[in-house]
């Protein structure tokens, strides 16, 4: 089941995407906050792991953070668009199992 796992993989590392990307949003009015992205890097057997969280080395103007709403909203799409696709990838294994088992019985 190894597109499964690879799929999965996908699934989780969106899933951390979005969650990084939501927690830039809810701080953008916070005075000193950098923006934080998520590095990813490819696993061996197949898929995708969060490496790390690494934050912006841009500075920030007095009382406001270094957050561009158009970036977190290019980052949401992109992060939504692959949960999107690994979660087709499973739906379309689902079906082709069940059909399998259906010709099997």
């Amino acid at each position: 089941m190894a597109t499964t796992a690879v799929s999965l993989s996908g699934l989780n590392a969106a899933s951390q995407g979005l969650a990084v990307t939501a927690n830039n949003v809810a701080n953008a009015n916070t005075e000193g906050y950098k923006t934080k992205r998520l590095d990813l890097e490819e696993v061996k057997e197949g898929g995708v792991r969060a490496s790390k969280v690494t934050e912006s080395q841009e500075s920030t103007g007095p009382g406001s953070s270094n957050v561009d709403y158009a970036t977190e909203m290019t980052n949401l799409m992109t992060q939504a668009g692959a949960y999107n696709a690994n979660l087709q990838v499973m739906k379309t294994q689902d079906q082709m199992l069940g059909q399998f088992m259906d010709m099997k019985g």
